[in-house]
């Protein structure tokens, strides 16, 4: 039986007009100029044939010094040395999925000990086989599962660049007992790789090696399918990059059905990665505390354009006296390092693909995709670009904003547990509260405007972006903390002092609130303090509106021949209002001060030692509803009344408006100017938290 790969269409391929075809190897060169780029609903696939087709260019080409990547760059397509290559008698035979003597990257003949196969769901980490963790699928291995050809053949090139280590690899009838399973050479790591605006111009924009004279010269560095020799299970020296690229991860035979589908196949360990290569040329890397070189990752708890600043510039020492290394992915060195007009005038993406595993159990894939500016591109040693730079503070103002938020929602989770709560369990409830999910992925379509923007005005990009990281911020304090607005006292004290907290560190000001009344708010307010003149009183008027406050019934109807023309057509709302005015007329005293405040700031001018008693009544009030607060109120109100305090009644209506309403914001808010203790130059606020 045969599958030729460079003949079968086995690639998927996504054209130009939005069309997906399968390719050969030889058909996908040819086609290239033509194609957006390789597509699969695995990720890991992607980047595995990326992999593949750079091996074959750098086999054809070789080292390509810049005026000849020039060359090829400005054809637009790839010439006859591809096709030259791919026909010539080192790969004639060498890539048939099949074949009995050279079967393509797989190794001939191979067979285990008893004859023990195993099902090919193992070539891929999603599909569960034997005790593997069940995350992507549910497949069971009594459950008959085979791959055609076509996937079959995408499935191993995934096998050798992304196998899992952990777990004992068996013998064979070759090579005796192989070695535990070791990862892969693609696992731990983000494949970065430099997207054109076809898969000619990406391929090419990303095949620049490491250019290491000893590697180049050696005769013997071949790429797995010139490779004849069986190879040991065990640790050896790289040959060069042409073996690299291709390395023989796991030694793989697979076994196909009469259909050319497969279902089982023999595998194990194949070689160790290399030593020699210190640093995968598709990672971008940074250094620790401890200056040592750590690949950047993608995981769930940390978006990938948070690391730019890693794929742009050269990595710095902390410490004096260390030149700048040069630790970006092959593609940002090449980008780097062409001074080409036809690159410039590109519209650039970087395409991050990566696998996250704890333990050698696999938890997730990404793909991902960053807008790509040349100009942040840093490509002086030692002069640093300014655009870069400018890039860097702008991640810097996201990570110190996030650290804000963080602060916050503490100071919060320890107002959640009892007094004297140990660190160890505060911070257990940050971790629950999690306002990360709220913050670091709502920035996302935000920064992708931030890195266009900086190209043109980088002080008016830095501005903007700091002020989306705020408003997300603070959108994500109130979205992680939703829940517990429904909670007790001790929540929304809390919440009240965390969220001014916030506010404080955000914007440098105590509170955030616009000026807002309603209209009839305003008319009613202007007519009580017209009644309640000190210097001209209408007595018989306020005495009406006092008896309103009574339980008794009828007792209302003295105050509505005045109140009628002013109320609300809306029962509950004229109710309110009513409400007010009768307690005005308790306590007649008309506000005057220039700033406008809540009724918890009011109280907190009556208990600034905040007593037991007060507080606790105070706590009460925030619990109150219906005639519980009512009654609570007018207690209150006359507690004010004897200390000679004035009620911003304005306030106090609107804010009582919206009292029943399902996020309590005018609880919070009361809680707030209580608890948190504003500054009184600070209070020029109204009650907009509840209208807005």
């Amino acid at each position: 039986m045969k599958y030729d790969l460079l003949t079968e269409s086995w690639i998927p391929a996504l054209d130009l007009q939005g069309v997906t075809n399968e390719y050969s190897i030889l058909s996908l060169f040819e086609a290239a100029p033509k194609l957006k780029r390789i597509v699969h609903e695995k990720p890991l696939v992607v980047a595995s044939v990326q992999r593949l087709l750079l091996a074959i260019l750098y086999r054809s080409y070789g080292y390509l010094e810049p005026d000849e990547w020039d060359e090829v760059f400005a054809a637009g397509e790839f010439d006859e040395q591809i096709s030259s290559y791919l026909g010539s008698p080192k790969c004639v035979e060498r890539f048939d999925l099949f074949s009995e003597t050279n079967p393509f990257f797989q190794t001939a003949n191979f067979t285990k000990e008893k004859g023990v196969t195993t099902s090919v769901k193992k070539l891929s980490p999603d599909l569960a086989s034997g005790n593997n963790k069940t995350l992507f699928n549910h497949i069971a291995d009594n459950h008959e599962f085979s791959l055609p050809a076509n996937e079959a053949a995408l499935q191993l090139l995934v096998c050798q660049y992304f196998s899992l280590g952990g777990g004992v690899s068996g013998s064979s009838v070759q090579f005796g007992k192989h070695p535990n399973l070791t990862s892969a050479p693609l696992v731990g790591g983000a494949v970065v790789m430099v997207e054109g605006e076809n898969l000619f111009q990406t391929l090419m924009l990303n095949l620049h090696m490491p250019k290491n004279e000893e590697w180049l010269e050696r005769k013997t560095d071949l790429p797995i399918w010139e490779q004849n020799e069986p190879e040991q299970p065990q640790a050896r020296e790289m040959r060069g990059l042409s073996d690299y690229l291709t390395w023989r991860a796991r030694h793989v035979r697979l076994l196909p059905q009469k259909d050319g589908s497969v279902a089982r196949m023999f595998i194990a360990q194949g070689l160790p990665n290399p030593k020699e290569m210190e640093q995968e040329p598709y990672f971008a890397y940074r250094l620790n505390k401890e200056q040592k070189k750590l690949p950047i990752r993608l995981s769930f708890e940390r978006a990938c354009w948070r690391d730019t600043a890693n794929l742009l510039q050269y990595a710095r020492s902390t410490k004096v006296g260390i030149e700048p290394t040069d630790l970006r992915p092959a593609g940002i060195q090449l980008l780097a390092a062409e001074d080409n007009e036809l690159i410039d005038k590109l519209r650039l993406n970087c395409q991050l693909i990566g696998l996250d595993n704890n333990k050698a159990n696999p938890l997730c894939w990404f793909e991902e995709r960053l807008p790509l500016a040349i100009n942040l591109i840093e490509k002086d040693q030692v002069q640093k670009n300014k655009y870069s730079a400018h890039l860097v503070k702008g991640l810097e103002i996201a990570e110190a904003i996030h650290s804000q938020l963080m602060s916050a929602v503490r100071t919060f989770a320890s107002h959640l547990l009892p007094d004297g709560a140990r660190t160890q369990d505060i911070s257990t409830k940050v971790e629950s509260i999690n306002p990360a999910r709220f913050y670091w992925p709502k920035l996302n379509e935000s920064f992708e405007q931030f890195i266009w923007a900086l190209s043109n005005n980088s002080e008016e990009a830095k501005s903007s972006w700091r002020k989306v990281c705020q408003e997300i911020a603070f959108a994500a304090f109130e979205g992680a903390t939703h829940s517990w607005c429904y909670g007790g006292v001790r929540a929304q004290k809390g919440l009240s002092i965390a969220k001014q907290q916030l506010e404080e560190s955000l914007y440098g000001r105590t509170w955030r609130r616009h000026v807002y009344w309603s209209q009839d708010t305003q008319e009613i307010i202007r007519q009580l303090y017209q009644w309640g003149n000190p210097d001209y009183p209408k007595r018989d008027i306020l005495a009406a509106l006092r008896k309103s406050l009574d339980l008794q019934k009828g007792s209302q109807l003295p105050a509505i021949s005045y109140l009628g023309p002013l109320l609300s057509s809306e029962d509950e709302r004229s109710k309110v209002q009513a409400f007010v005015a009768g307690l005005f007329a308790s306590h007649a005293t008309v506000y005057q001060e220039a700033q406008h405040s809540s009724f918890g700031h009011i109280w907190y001018q009556v208990d600034k030692d905040q007593r037991p008693g007060m507080s606790f009544r105070f706590e009460c009030l925030l619990e109150a509803k219906g005639e519980q607060l009512k009654q609570t109120l007018r207690q209150m109100v006359q507690i004010l009344k004897s200390k000679d305090i004035a009620i911003d009644y304005s306030t106090l209506m609107e804010d009582l408006y919206h009292w029943d309403s399902d996020d309590k914001r005018i609880q919070l808010k009361w809680a707030r100017d209580y608890w948190a203790k504003p500054t009184q130059s600070d209070e020029s606020t109204d009650s907009a938290d509840a209208t807005n």
